[in-house]
C-alpha cells in the first residue's frame, strides 16, 4: 500500500465525490489503471496547443508546424501507453475512434484552437512575476483546508477590449464540464496566489472550435473552496472508503475497477481491504 496523499486536486475531490473506493485505489493502492486511447489524445492536443501558445508569446508562431507537433506528441503517448500496457485492445477507447481516426481528429482538434486564437483578441496573461499563463502551477493553500491542493491552468487569457481576465480549460470531450467546481477552484487558487480574481471561466470546446458556457467567478471566495476542500480531507482521513459508484452507475468512469470487491474486479484480494481473502503484495 502506497503511503496516503499529501496534497488533494480538483480532479482528486471529484473521484472522492463519485465514490471513495475509486480514490482509495487510485490514490493509496498500486492497483493497476486501465489504460485510455482518449486520455492519450487529449494529453497530446494539450502538448502541441502548448508548443503553439509559447512560440506566439514569443512572436514566432508562423514557424509553428502543425502537423510534425501533433505527430510528434501523439506518437509519444502512445508510446507511454503501451509501455503500461502493450495489448491495445485492452485500452478503453470510444467505438468510433480508434487510433488512425485519432491521428486525423486530433490534427483538427489543434487546428480549431489555433484558428480561434487568431480570431480572438484575447492575449495570454502574463503573471507578476512574468511567467506566461500557459500550463501555470497556482497550487496553494485556502482557508479551511490543511493540505495544498495542486491546480494548473490550461490558460488564463486577459481580454483587453473589456479589461477581463478568463481562465480556459482545453476540452477534447464530447460534452463540457457538467459543474462549475474546476473553475471556482481556479479563481480561488489565482486569487490567493496572485491577488487578481479572474471574472471567468469556460471550457474551450476542441471538438465544437469554441467556448462553452461562461463561469461566473466574481462571487467566489478563497474561504468558501477551502471550506469545501477541507471537507474532502475529512472524508480522506476519515479511512472510510466505501464502493458508492455501484449504487451510482458511475463505475464506466472507474479505471482501477479491476481492483474493487464490490465489482467482483480479479486483483481486488491484492488491493482492496473490503475483499475477504485480502493479501496485499507487500
Amino acid at each position: 500500500m502506497n503511503d496516503p496523499p499529501k496534497h488533494i486536486s480538483h480532479s482528486a475531490r471529484e473521484i472522492l465525490e463519485r465514490c471513495a473506493k475509486s480514490y482509495f485505489l487510485k490514490y493509496f493502492t498500486e492497483a493497476p489503471r486501465l489504460q485510455s486511447l482518449w486520455l492519450a489524445g487529449g494529453s497530446a492536443v494539450h502538448e502541441a496547443t502548448e508548443v503553439y501558445d509559447l512560440q506566439s508569446v514569443a512572436g514566432i508562431q508562423d514557424g509553428f508546424d502543425l502537423e510534425a507537433a501533433w505527430r510528434v506528441h501523439f506518437e509519444l503517448q502512445l508510446e507511454q501507453l503501451r509501455e503500461k500496457e502493450p495489448n491495445e485492445n485492452a485500452w478503453r477507447r470510444s467505438q468510433s475512434e480508434d487510433i488512425e481516426t485519432w491521428r486525423r481528429i486530433g490534427l483538427q482538434f489543434v487546428q480549431e484552437y489555433i484558428d480561434w486564437r487568431e480570431r480572438s483578441p484575447w492575449e495570454i496573461w502574463t503573471t507578476p512575476d512574468g511567467e506566461p499563463a500557459i500550463e501555470l502551477d497556482i497550487s496553494g493553500r485556502l482557508p479551511g483546508c490543511s493540505v495544498e491542493i495542486k491546480a494548473y491552468l490550461d490558460r488564463v487569457f486577459y481580454d483587453p477590449v473589456f479589461k477581463k481576465h478568463w481562465i480556459v480549460d482545453l476540452k477534447t470531450s464530447k460534452r463540457p464540464p457538467k459543474t462549475p467546481d474546476q473553475f471556482r477552484t481556479y479563481g480561488a487558487l489565482m486569487e490567493v496566489k496572485y491577488g487578481i480574481r479572474p471574472e471567468h471561466g469556460a471550457a474551450f470546446m476542441n471538438r465544437q472550435g469554441g467556448l462553452s458556457r461562461p463561469v461566473d467567478l466574481g462571487d467566489v471566495t478563497p474561504k468558501e473552496i477551502g471550506a469545501v476542500y477541507g471537507e474532502a480531507w475529512k472524508k480522506v482521513t476519515s479511512g472510510y472508503f466505501p464502493a458508492e459508484g455501484i449504487a451510482k452507475n458511475d463505475c464506466f468512469l472507474c479505471d482501477v475497477q479491476s481492483s474493487c470487491h464490490a465489482k467482483g474486479g480479479p486483483y481486488a484480494q491484492l488491493h482492496d481491504p473490503d475483499h475477504p481473502g485480502y493479501q496485499p503484495p507487500f
